[in-house]
Parts: structure tokens; C-alpha cells; sequence
């Protein structure tokens, strides 16, 4: 059973999130010095792979551009092999997010980041498997984050209280376009108080700058999409399309993606989503 190691590096993507990688080298059980290095006097682990794993979650670090999130955590936990020579194979998701773009970005980032360097000449492996967590953590919100927990706790139980709490929640994030879903959550505590024509506003709200969070997300994915002309980038350009309603362009989009690799069962599958949306199926 292998020994899990975990680091976190703090990056900020996009202002919002907390970057964690972290690995576990499944092969770590045999990073012992071997009885003949200790016959030969020189404790000698020829299985030292802390270098190489180091340099390996920096290229990871710099492939992974998650999807933007300021309303919850991620996690995907990312399985993969490598050979002596560095190239990458058996790659699969063990735990997924429950967001197909982020545990998407999670795979595209093995892809971009590999191949990665030949092992150490001493060593023995020939292989290693390691399991790489991909999460996220909403940061730079204040106290939005606690704020929004106190007003979900108090829900139906005193929505007085959990009306101060989401109040709080937004002035926090002081009208930021990601935070459209804190109008959503005060526009259900009006409704549970009784007043309907608060929780209609808060509703307009949410919808009006979920429309410009929409148009940004698919302004940002289009410009990626365009310039890196890979199969990944149209993907989450569709999904953003998608988010957004816009079933045309989303089915167009994935269709490109498609184009682009024959391998990826996801995006046929996607597809077929798409146009049971769209009532074209």
C-alpha cells in the first residue's frame, strides 16, 4: 500500500481559487536502499524520486487552468502511469468533481504537462502510477464564504437570521458577477419571509448578472478556444455555451472538439447530451 504525500502550493487563478496539488507515488514502498548497497557499506536509495516528483507537480501546476468558481470547492483525483522515458499512459479519473470541465482540465493538464523527464539513471522502476488530487479552494472572498454557510444553516430554521447572513454574504463580494448565486440563495429566504416582491428583485438580480457571468465565461473560452485550437478548449467553450442556453453554438462547439481527436468517448457523449437539450434528438 502506498504512503500518500501531500503539498499544497498556493497559486491564484483568476483571483478566486486556492491551488492544491498533491501526489501519491503508489511505488513508494520500494524506495529502500537494497541489502546489496548495504552489504557494499554505501546505503544507496536508488529509488529516490522526491526531485523528480517536485519537478513533476510543477509542470502539472503550470498545464492546470481550472474552471472558475466562487460558490464551492473542487476535487478530482486524477490516476496515471509513466514510463522510464517519461511518456504518460492509463490515465482515468478516480474521483470525480461532479463538473465535467473541471475534471476535464484536470486530464488536459496531464496532457499539456507530459511527456515528462526520463527517471533517475540509478533507479529501478520501471514504471511509476501515481494518483494526483486536483483542488480547489474559494479564497480572496472575505468572509463571503462563512457568512453564506451561516445563512444556508439558518434556513428555514430562523430566515430573519438567514436573511442578516446572506445580506452580509453579498456585501462581501460587493457586486461581483460570480457571485450571482448569493441573489438566488436571499431571493428563497424572501420568499420563506414573506416577501415576494424582494425575493422577485433578488431573482431579477441573480438572472441579470448570471447573463453577464455567462457572456464573460464564453468571451474568455472562444478567445482560449481560438488560439490553442485543441480539442479541450472547445469543449469547455461548449460547456459555456451550454451553461448559458445557447444549445447552437454549444452543439457547434463540441462537434470542433470532435473534429479534433476521434479518442475521446466524453465528447460524443456530451454531444448527445446537447442535443437532447436542444430537442434535436
Amino acid at each position: 500500500m502506498g504512503v500518500h504525500t501531500k503539498k499544497s502550493i498556493v497559486l491564484f487563478c483568476l483571483g478566486l481559487i486556492l491551488l492544491c496539488p498533491a501526489f501519491a507515488d503508489e511505488n513508494q514502498a520500494d524506495n529502500q536502499p537494497t541489502n546489496e548497497d548495504k552489504y557494499k557499506g554505501v546505503p544507496i536509495n536508488t529509488n529516490d524520486f522526491s526531485g523528480y516528483m517536485e519537478t513533476l507537480k510543477g509542470q502539472i501546476q503550470k498545464s492546470w487552468y481550472p474552471p472558475e468558481c466562487l460558490e464551492h470547492d473542487g476535487h478530482a483525483l486524477v490516476k496515471f502511469s509513466i514510463t522510464r522515458n517519461g511518456d504518460v499512459y492509463a490515465v482515468q479519473i478516480l474521483e470525480s468533481s461532479g463538473d465535467p470541465v473541471y475534471d476535464e482540465s484536470a486530464l488536459e493538464a496531464i496532457k499539456k504537462a507530459s511527456p515528462f523527464a526520463h527517471f533517475p539513471a540509478a533507479t529501478t522502476k520501471g514504471a511509476l502510477t501515481i494518483n494526483y488530487s486536483f483542488d480547489t479552494a474559494v479564497v480572496n472572498t472575505g468572509n463571503m464564504q462563512n457568512y453564506l454557510q451561516s445563512a444556508e444553516r439558518f434556513y428555514n430554521v430562523n430566515n430573519t437570521m438567514a436573511l442578516d447572513y446572506i445580506n452580509r454574504a453579498i456585501d462581501e463580494v460587493d457586486g461581483d458577477i460570480n457571485a450571482y448565486f448569493l441573489y438566488g440563495k436571499r431571493s428563497k429566504i424572501k420568499q420563506a419571509l414573506g416577501d415576494r416582491a424582494g425575493a422577485a428583485a433578488d431573482l431579477d438580480e441573480s438572472k441579470r448578472l448570471k447573463a453577464k457571468y455567462d457572456q464573460k465565461r464564453i468571451i474568455a473560452s472562444k478567445l482560449i478556444a481560438e488560439m490553442e485550437q485543441s480539442p479541450y478548449a472547445y469543449f469547455s467553450l461548449a460547456h459555456s455555451y451550454d451553461i448559458a442556453g445557447d444549445y447552437k453554438n454549444a452543439i457547434e462547439a463540441i462537434d470542433k472538439a470532435i473534429q479534433l481527436t476521434e479518442l475521446n468517448n466524453n465528447y460524443k457523449r456530451y454531444k448527445s447530451e446537447l442535443l437532447q437539450k436542444s430537442g434535436n434528438l
